[in-house]
């Protein structure tokens, strides 16, 4: 979910070319800007794996490892992302390669029906997001990562689009109309959230981009609305793996709306006048919104249909995803130059995007925690005598933000609220800049691992 304020790149559709580099360049770009926080993730668990997951000086190293090298690298130190990706990356390798035999294992690996990667790829658009609604606010977040009004691929754009896929991931087809009875639980929270936001933004005057979400929707109204439709377009189906060919059908017709015109009079610069108008943004999105929605059920299930599998089963799968994965981003060029990438509409190219970076995600994850680390707990267990089961350690700041994920961006929106209107962040300098992100990054962070500590659970 991304920050609903600050500056967007503008594009005049009268200047766009389509046919371009520019998006193609973009959506590169944008996902190795995430590079860094994965590497986190890995860091934390080669490094403090073996501290106790509720120890302090666990959470600490991790805000070393994971937080603060985040700040600084979408702040003052952009420039020299990819160094830090390349460097580290090398590291990590070099790690592995001396420390842990390449012998195949002949265990079991337990998926499960919450599977280890999705908790990560919850993590990682929970930490991303975290920082940049505060960041774009400060004057060294570079422009190239803020929001797209038309076509674009940047940074920031990725923010809803990865969480409706996290939201699909745990979620589950609907089977019956007494099963839309259980979604109050799910659904109505979020639009309550919504309608509390509007709210406040309009008591406050507070700044709000009519050109993200409408005059009156934002994030928490778009989640909401597209889980409410997808449990009604997902009774038309009969199973899990039909939930494919709905999603895909779905999001064909909504693109083909968009060409005819919708994409047109979403991106004009026609008054925010009247219920449609006003909201036209959010509104033309939601039905790629629930495409996208669909789609990551059915990955789910897919991924999750066996709880067992042995390692050639395993690898065997992850090709797949990868196979996948690699026609998702070539298809992602073509609607480059063909329709165009856009998360104002949601358009084929943007989630064909995002489901591009969530699969990539997802093999990075597995190959590190599902195979290379599982391997290397496999022989430590072995050379001390344990040949019980197998326990993945998963970083604290992971845990944490999986327990309390909900919690956690409310408070991030709130502090991002507070900092905008006590401390003015558009005229801070870049030492000041650091400083205060890195002192929100832990508050924000530190206040979920606290919850964690005490088991307690708010959302």
């Amino acid at each position: 979910m991304e920050a609903e304020m600050g500056d967007s790149i503008t594009h005049d559709l009268s200047e766009v070319d389509l046919k371009s580099w520019r998006s193609i360049k973009e959506s590169l770009d944008s996902f190795l800007v995430i590079i860094p926080t994965v590497l986190g993730f890995i860091l934390s668990r080669l490094l403090c794996g073996h501290l106790p997951l509720l120890s302090t000086r666990r959470f600490l190293l991790e805000f070393l490892l994971i937080g603060l090298p985040t700040v600084i690298l979408v702040t003052v130190g952009s420039a020299y992302g990819y160094t830090y990706s390349l460097v580290v990356s090398l590291a990590v390798v070099g790690y592995i390669y001396a420390n842990i035999p390449p012998n195949t294992p002949i265990f079991k690996y337990e998926v499960g029906k919450r599977p280890i990667v999705f908790t990560l790829l919850r993590a990682t658009a929970y930490s991303g997001t975290c920082a940049a609604i505060l960041a774009v606010d400060f004057p060294s977040y570079p422009f190239d990562y803020r929001k797209s009004r038309t076509f674009g691929a940047s940074t920031m754009d990725m923010g809803i689009g990865l969480f409706v896929v996290t939201m699909g991931l745990v979620s589950h087809r609907t089977r019956t109309t007494s099963d839309l009875k259980k979604l109050k639980r799910s659904v109505l929270p979020l639009l309550v959230l919504g309608l509390a936001r509007t709210i406040v933004i309009a008591a406050i005057d507070y700044h709000q981009d009519e050109t993200e979400y409408g005059k009156h929707l934002n994030a928490f109204f778009i989640l909401g609305f597209t889980k409410l439709i997808g449990s009604f377009y997902s009774l038309l189906v009969k199973s899990d793996e039909q939930l494919l060919g709905l999603s895909l059908g779905l999001l064909f017709l909504h693109e083909l709306a968009l060409q005819l015109g919708l994409s047109e009079f979403v991106m004009s610069s026609a008054p925010h006048d009247g219920i449609f108008s006003a909201n036209r943004e959010g509104l033309s999105s939601l039905h790629g919104c629930v495409a996208l929605y669909l789609l990551s059920i059915y990955f789910a299930k897919w991924y999750t249909s066996q709880d067992h599998l042995s390692f050639p089963d395993l690898i065997s799968k992850l090709r797949k995803i990868l196979l996948v994965a690699i026609l998702c981003w070539l298809l992602t060029f073509i609607s480059a130059y063909l329709t165009g990438i856009a998360r104002v509409t949601f358009s084929f190219g943007y989630v064909i995007w995002i489901f591009a970076v969530c699969l990539s995600l997802v093999v990075i994850f597995a190959f590190f925690f599902e195979l290379i680390l599982v391997k290397s707990d496999f022989i430590n267990k072995k050379s001390s005598g344990d040949d019980k089961e197998r326990v993945i350690s998963l970083p604290t700041f992971v845990e944490s933000l999986n327990t309390n994920g909900l919690a956690h961006f409310m408070l991030s929106n709130f502090l991002t609220g507070m900092v905008n209107m006590s401390l003015d962040p558009g005229h801070r300098n870049d030492f000041e800049s650091v400083g205060i992100l890195s002192l929100y990054i832990f508050v924000c962070s530190g206040a979920v691992f606290i919850l964690l500590r005490k088991s307690i659970r708010i959302a």
